[in-house]
């Protein structure tokens, strides 16, 4: 027979970690190797335990576990309220990107200057050009 019910356990780790900010803090400063290399490195073992994890249904079925309510629900009454913050936290990473994406988008519409749009084929041609450019965009970083 378990010791605590569900609903003690949730609030006991909701305690427990609450309390456990300022640790997680000191030892998110304590890391001296980058957890992204790492992760990097192990790509064939995330590659091997997400194909098998959709291969025997263990994927599909944590997705179903979501309904679309629930969905609705968390989506708009937790993470609306975050997205503020974030975009703030990632002004930097935003400029970053928009660096590099907005002369792609230029030379890619430089393009089209030259080509014919008379015609729906014209411009069928002119949209599929740009949709190109825009695929063989890479970042640079």
């Amino acid at each position: 027979m378990a010791k605590l019910t569900a609903q003690e356990f949730q609030e006991k780790h909701a305690r427990r970690l609450t309390a456990s900010v300022e640790d997680i803090r000191r030892g998110i400063d304590r890391v001296t190797v980058n957890p992204c290399e790492l992760a990097a490195a192990k790509k064939d073992k995330m590659l091997a335990n997400l194909t098998a994890a959709v291969n025997d249904g263990r994927w599909e079925k944590g997705l179903k576990r979501v309904s679309l309510e629930d969905w609705k629900t968390k989506t708009r009454d937790v993470g609306v309220g975050r997205i503020a913050a974030g975009i703030q936290a990632a002004s930097a990473k935003v400029v970053a990107f928009a660096e590099e994406l907005l002369p792609h988008i230029d030379s890619g519409q430089a393009k089209l200057v030259s080509m014919p749009d008379i015609t729906l084929e014209d411009n069928i041609a002119r949209m599929s050009t740009f949709v190109r450019h825009m695929a063989n965009m890479k970042r640079s970083k």
